[in-house]
C-alpha cells in the first residue's frame, strides 16, 4: 500500500493505493491519526481536520480496513473535522455498501465535489 499526502488549502488528501489489508491498514491508520494529532498540535494549530479519502487506486479492502475507516471516522469527528471518500471503486464502493457505511461516510466522485462538500459543511 501506498499513501501521497497532499493539502489543498485546510484539506488533507490522502491518495491511497495498494491493498488496504491487514498490517496495511494499520499502517494507514497511524498516518491519519498522526494527522488527528498534528491538528491538536499548538504550535501548528488548525480550526478543523478535514480529510479526503482518495480511494481510486485501492484494488482490495477487507474488515481490516473498513474498521479502519470507521475508527478514523470517529477520531476525526472527535477532533472537530470530517471525513469524507473520493472515488470509491466497485469493490470499495460494494464492500462499504454491504457494510452499511455509506450513511456515515459522504462519497464523491471527483475532488472538486468533496472540496466543495466540504467547504459546505
Amino acid at each position: 500500500m501506498q499513501v501521497n499526502l497532499r493539502h489543498k488549502g485546510s484539506i488533507t488528501i490522502l491518495d491511497i493505493a495498494g491493498k488496504v489489508i491487514g498490517a496495511d491498514a494499520l499502517a494507514l491508520r497511524k498516518i491519519i491519526e498522526e494527522q488527528v494529532q498534528i491538528s491538536g498540535n499548538p504550535a501548528e494549530p488548525r480550526e478543523h481536520l478535514n480529510l479526503i479519502l482518495n480511494l481510486e487506486r485501492v484494488q482490495m479492502m477487507d474488515s481490516s480496513g473498513l474498521g479502519v475507516l470507521v475508527a478514523v471516522h470517529t477520531s476525526v469527528r472527535r477532533a472537530n473535522g470530517q471525513v469524507v471518500l473520493l472515488n470509491l471503486g466497485g469493490n470499495v464502493r460494494s464492500l462499504i455498501v454491504m457494510a452499511k457505511l455509506m450513511t456515515i461516510f459522504d462519497c464523491y466522485d471527483s475532488e472538486a465535489e468533496a472540496i466543495a462538500g466540504i467547504m459546505k459543511s
